[in-house]
């Protein structure tokens, strides 16, 4: 039997689980109830009405699994209709933030206002004593700062860690949250669950955005429905100014992006940013493409800001190996000076600051890059 020490820590009461149909949160409501404690699965319903017929049909019959599953398993199944509260939090400002030219990451949002924001509050309502889910993070709570809640840190399997999508998540709240995959693999998870003779009602991983349509028009068809400018306009090459070819939509391209141009040029050319009040697309050759500077906004303190570590490893986007980067402070934001050139990342992605221990110690929107 593996531990359930994480529930030592926790509050004394029942333990709400935040269960999506996936092997990782089956998991942990499996470690929940090894514990002994009473438990509570809820499961919100998010984004449906954004899909088709038929991912609708499927998404149903995967709740009805998920829920035979958890009352088979001795827990009590709550669904939370969290829909238009989705919308209005996550699916709006994604939508928003692409017709500003961003490259927005809707997981970060969704964490901070529905799975650690509304999903959490009704987890309090029911009277649950803690949330647990199965996120692959740890929870330090023999750090050496300030503030009495636990801090957010990388989990042991690196490969798996989703620190980087927590950052934004309210500190405060660390105090009543579990993630008992922390020391895991997901092998082990998968084991885990397979040992116990369970079938994962939602055996698919979700790899891309959850409300975006998994179709080859997928994202026109979504933002389309929102007003998104789906026309082309002027790709300029930064170097000489000069208009040297059409793009077939700002939505279609990311910074740092190599493919996809269609353009003959004399080195190999990459996305450097997007104007969307010009509808305009710049690009250019790799030396444009490492940064050292990051401006964040609309930042989220784990510690207070006085005590962020003058170095800090800093992380630009997922899958990025953390560097050594300068960190200041300010009323609005943070400026972030990194040790050795990045690979360019896209505003209204999140910028997410580390100590060596591998603690998340502040994170925010980048804003611009340089």
């Amino acid at each position: 039997m593996l531990s359930t020490d994480f529930c030592t820590q926790l509050p004394e009461g029942p333990l709400a689980v935040a269960v999506s149909g996936g092997v990782d949160s089956l998991a942990a409501l499996l470690l929940c109830l090894e514990s002994g404690r009473p438990v509570l699965a809820i499961h919100a319903r998010m984004f449906l009405a954004a899909r088709d017929a038929a991912a609708l049909e499927a998404a149903s019959a995967s709740e009805e699994r998920l829920a035979d599953t958890v009352t088979r398993l001795g827990a009590h199944f709550h669904l939370l209709d969290l829909r238009q509260r989705f919308e209005d939090a996550v699916v709006r400002p994604f939508v928003e933030a692409w017709h500003k030219g961003l490259t927005p990451n809707p997981c970060a949002l969704c964490n901070r206002r529905i799975k650690f924001g509304a999903l959490f509050e009704e987890a309090e309502r029911l009277g649950a004593a803690a949330l647990v889910t199965g996120h692959y993070a740890r929870l330090d709570r023999n750090h050496p700062y300030s503030v009495a809640h636990p801090l957010l840190a990388r989990a042991y399997d690196a490969r798996k860690d989703q620190s980087y999508f927590l950052g934004l998540v309210e500190g405060e709240r660390l105090s009543r949250v579990a993630f008992p995959l922390s020391s895991l693999t997901k092998d082990a998870v998968r084991f885990l669950v397979a040992e116990r003779g369970l079938t994962v009602p939602q055996p698919a991983e979700s790899q891309e955005i959850c409300f975006v349509p998994r179709t080859p028009q997928g994202y026109r068809d979504f933002l389309g429905r929102y007003g998104a400018d789906m026309s082309g306009g002027d790709i300029v090459e930064k170097d000489s100014g000069r208009v040297i070819g059409r793009h077939t939509g700002l939505w279609q391209y990311t910074e740092g992006q190599r493919k996809g141009l269609g353009i003959a040029w004399s080195a190999p050319l990459y996305v450097l940013g997007k104007d969307a009040a010009t509808n305009t697309l710049l690009v250019g050759t790799r030396e444009h493409t490492l940064v050292r500077r990051a401006r964040v906004t609309a930042p989220s303190f784990m510690v207070p800001a006085e005590e962020l570590p003058a170095t800090c490893l800093v992380r630009l986007r997922y899958r990025q190996r953390p560097v050594q980067a300068s960190v200041h402070a300010d009323g609005e934001g943070m400026d972030i000076v990194c040790a050795e050139p990045l690979s360019l990342s896209a505003p209204g992605q999140v910028a997410v600051c580390y100590d060596e221990a591998g603690r998340v110690l502040a994170a925010g929107l980048l804003h611009s890059l340089a």
